[in-house]
């Protein structure tokens, strides 16, 4: 590991927690095994998470009937019958929000993620980010390199455990 970079201050306009590195996905060519490294960036991720977390669905709530030795009636100590509000997570329709959610948020990170222009079939630059998500998508993209992008620009800033653990510890 590179010895730390110790800092004395903080420049406005410089792009010193930026973080670049590449996100390599395996791709097949005729039976021939080829792997692709798609150059990746962290900046703006961060902002985007947040941003995004805060327009999560939320569960709709039932009324549901709880008894005092039902599990949840023994964890809120109840002494008798009772009708309580809960946040029901298994509704059809939240769930499938969630996933259009969880969808939406991964496609924006590998947008913002990937460090690459965007280019139509005639070589014009593609600052639309529908246009951008029609672009990745004709490509041919997989869940699993899908998957692949979002892990590695996520793990740009982070620590791998052993470091984590070893950092904490000096």
């Amino acid at each position: 590991m590179e010895k730390p970079i110790r800092l004395e201050s903080l420049v406005e306009g410089s792009p010193i927690f930026q973080s670049k590195g590449f996100s390599t996905v395996k791709v097949t060519y005729d039976g021939v095994e080829q792997p692709i490294e798609i150059p990746i960036r962290s900046s703006g991720v961060s902002e985007l998470i947040d941003a995004f977390g805060k327009q999560a669905p939320t569960p709709p709530s039932k009324n549901v009937l709880v008894k005092p030795d039902d599990e949840l009636g023994r964890e809120l100590k109840l002494t008798k019958k009772q009708w309580i509000q809960v946040l029901d997570t298994a509704d059809p329709t939240y769930i499938s929000e969630l996933d259009k959610h969880r969808s939406e948020l991964g496609m924006k990170i590998v947008l913002k993620g990937i460090d690459l222009v965007f280019e139509d079939s005639s070589g014009g630059v593609v600052d639309d980010e529908d246009k951008q998500v029609e672009i990745l998508r004709g490509q041919g993209i997989t869940g699993e390199q899908f998957t692949q992008l979002v892990k590695d620009i996520a793990n740009l800033t982070r620590w791998t455990e052993d470091r984590e653990e070893t950092f904490l510890d000096q």
